[in-house]
């Protein structure tokens, strides 16, 4: 009896030891992440991009795939982070990369609804400033594309769901996304760029995105309600604002 209850003792930790080495590890993982975000939400409110951006990027090397909907929600915050320091192509990549990863549909609405709304300004705020650098017509109008199928997309779905008031400001943004299209370069040239676009200024993005365009000259679109019609009709005549997300 007393080797048996021996025994048992000496088997105790071997429980804490499978957890320490498994769930114990992601757990572990996710509260330093966690710790992280927070500082970099408080960098970020601060308007100290750079630094909220590093520890971001930290906090998504503790997730890794961990936590599918936190992971993406990270890989969003960086991009933030770069367009917010004018890294272009950067933001570019990184905006695409996680709206055409095949597990994005998966996501909560909402946060598709963010990372929607944020390549659309992207896209949008990089063909204004490659219209005023003189980039040839069909390497601006592949971004004022985008962002007008982005805008589109979350004007549709979110009217659909019920959401009438961040659908109609989608809308807004849709009817800005046409009429810069639209818009001969003097009237553009005429209109102050919007300040969230100015960090793109003097970084030379049309010869950049001249460079890439074998690369980038057949990508495809949002998903499966792109379209490739006229970019509409009833455009407004309020200047584009940010949405505030979702």
């Amino acid at each position: 009896m007393k080797r048996f209850a021996l025994f048992l003792w000496l088997l105790l930790p071997l429980p804490v030891v499978v957890w320490h080495y498994g769930p114990g590890q992601k757990w572990f993982a996710r509260d330093q992440a966690h710790a992280l975000i927070q500082r970099g939400q408080k960098l970020e409110a601060e308007k100290k991009w750079s630094d909220a951006e590093n520890l971001y990027r930290e906090a998504g090397t503790k997730v890794r795939d961990t936590d599918a909907r936190l992971k993406t929600q990270l890989d969003l915050a960086v991009v933030r982070q770069r367009y917010r320091q004018g890294g272009a192509i950067e933001a570019i990549d990184g905006i695409d990369a996680l709206i055409t990863d095949a597990k994005f549909s998966q996501q909560p609405a909402d946060l598709q609804r963010e990372a929607r709304e944020l390549a659309g300004r992207i896209h949008y705020h990089a063909a204004w400033v490659m219209r005023l650098e003189g980039a040839q017509k069909d390497l601006w109008m592949e971004e004022a594309e985008l962002a007008r199928q982005n805008f589109r997309l979350l004007s549709e779905e979110t009217l659909s769901a019920g959401k009438t008031n961040y659908s109609s400001l989608q809308q807004t943004n849709l009817e800005s996304s046409v009429r810069l299209q639209r818009m001969g370069l003097v009237d553009l040239m005429a209109k102050p760029l919007p300040e969230e676009g100015r960090t793109m200024v003097g970084q030379g993005l049309s010869e950049q995105m001249a460079r890439r365009r074998g690369q980038r000259g057949n990508r495809p679109g949002i998903g499966p309600n792109e379209d490739a019609r006229d970019p509409g009709t009833g455009a407004g005549t309020s200047r584009f604002e940010p949405g505030k997300g979702s």
